[in-house]
């Protein structure tokens, strides 16, 4: 995200930048690919606790075993399907 505190900076104004400011590549790579994992084991989790609701449970919030079948069939990197 620090790319986008400054979106129109030229390299020059880049390099006047306090150290802490200047965001590095990898470590921009590195925070983008903690938070993918993060993501993907926050969908795992979800879909653990989902396959657990009973059909009770499930229609509290309005959904039917088909939703959480398919819920359950999508590939945890893959964001599940809009409703």
């Amino acid at each position: 995200m620090a790319g986008f505190a400054n979106p129109s900076l030229t390299n020059s104004q880049l390099s006047t930048l306090p150290a802490r400011l200047r965001a590095r590549p990898r470590s921009r790579l590195l925070t983008r690919l903690a938070a993918t994992i993060g993501l993907w084991r926050r969908r795992v989790r979800e879909r653990r606790a989902l396959a657990l609701l009973t059909d009770r449970e499930l229609a509290d919030f309005g959904a039917s075993s088909a939703d959480v079948y398919r819920e359950l069939s999508t590939p945890f990197w893959r964001a599940p399907p809009p409703c």
